[in-house]
This record gives C-alpha cells, sequence and structure tokens, in this order.
C-alpha cells in the first residue's frame, strides 16, 4: 500500500507535466492532508473560525497552483506544502491584527521554495529575524525547523557536529525570542 507521501509525489510530477488527472488527484490528497495540518496550526494558535479554516485552505491551494513550478522533487511534498500552509496561517493571522510574536515559531516557520524576496509579509519577517543570527546559529534553525532536516542532515550539511547544530539551535531560538520580546522563549506555551 502507497504511503500518501508517496501518492503526493507521484500526483505532483503528473501535474507538473501537464496531467489534468494527475492535477485534480493532487488537489483532493492536498486539499484532505492540509484541512488536517492546518486545523491543528490553528488549535495550537488559539483556534480560529471553520471559514478561517477554509479560507486558508484555499489561499494555500492557490499558492501551491503559484508554485508548483519551484516544487524540489529531492524533498518531501508535505514539507513543501505544510511550509506553505503555515505561511498562510501566519498572514490570516497578520490579518485579523494579531501579533506574530503571538505565534509559536516552530508551527510558522519552513523555508519557502520562493526566494525570501518574493514573499510578502511574515515570511520577510521571519527572515529578516533570522538574518540578524550569526551563520553557527542561523544555519542550524533553517536547515532543521525551516526546512525539516535532521539534526544528522544539518549537521552533515553545515559541517559543523550533532552537538554544535543541537546548540546552535537552542541559542538562535533564544536570540530570536530576545529579539521578540519573549520572555518564556519561542516555543514554549506561554
Amino acid at each position: 500500500m502507497a504511503s500518501l507521501e508517496d501518492d503526493l509525489a507521484r500526483a505532483m510530477l503528473g501535474a507538473r507535466g501537464g496531467c489534468p488527472r494527475a492535477y485534480r488527484r493532487l488537489l483532493d490528497l492536498l486539499s484532505k492532508h492540509l484541512k488536517s495540518h492546518i486545523r491543528r496550526i490553528l488549535t495550537r494558535a488559539g483556534g480560529a473560525s471553520a471559514a478561517d479554516l477554509e479560507d486558508i485552505l484555499q489561499e494555500t491551494l492557490i499558492a501551491i497552483h503559484n508554485r508548483l513550478h519551484t516544487y524540489d522533487p529531492a524533498y518531501p511534498v508535505t514539507v513543501w506544502v505544510n511550509a506553505i500552509a503555515r505561511y498562510k496561517v501566519v498572514d490570516n493571522f497578520r490579518a485579523s491584527s494579531n501579533r506574530l510574536k503571538q505565534i509559536n515559531l516552530d508551527d510558522i516557520g519552513e523555508v519557502l521554495a520562493d526566494p525570501v524576496e518574493h514573499q510578502p509579509g511574515a515570511a520577510q519577517d521571519v527572515a529578516r529575524l533570522l538574518s540578524s543570527l550569526p551563520a553557527n546559529l542561523r544555519r542550524p534553525i533553517e536547515d532543521v525547523k525551516l526546512m525539516g532536516l535532521t539534526i544528522a542532515e544539518s549537521a552533515a550539511r553545515t559541517g559543523m557536529s550533532e552537538s554544535a547544530v543541537k546548540i546552535g539551535i537552542h541559542r538562535g531560538m533564544k536570540r530570536l525570542a530576545a529579539t521578540l520580546g519573549l520572555s518564556g522563549g519561542i516555543g514554549s506555551a506561554a
């Protein structure tokens, strides 16, 4: 039996190849997966209405459609689409006048496939915050928290030891929390 990730990868490749049937399958699979994923994020962030959930889902599907060509098959489809969904959740919070610092950074941050210059709003805010960190703190956060790599993968990619990657993430997150004025730290239950 094929996994969701396998089904999504096949549908994604077919959709990118112009197959309407594969595109329809991709949308069906993504709708089910993303609805559940977005609901979890919204619940952790304090909840939202069913209308907000549907709005965010539709915005996410539109963004995926517009960025379909940027998907890198070397990465799991779910990592890529979940990043876009989290970005859309943050946009929804921003539009609702909620402050970025009220949202758990672990729940919002994954790198989108587009370069930062083409990402309005929250993604630019996250990129700006990360750019304030030295490379030894920034790169492990980008790799593990944003790209979904493991500690070992980040260590291999950066040339750092696994311990140094863990320390870099911890210290970087503490620095980001201080920058945002969060006394409990980023990712802590406040």
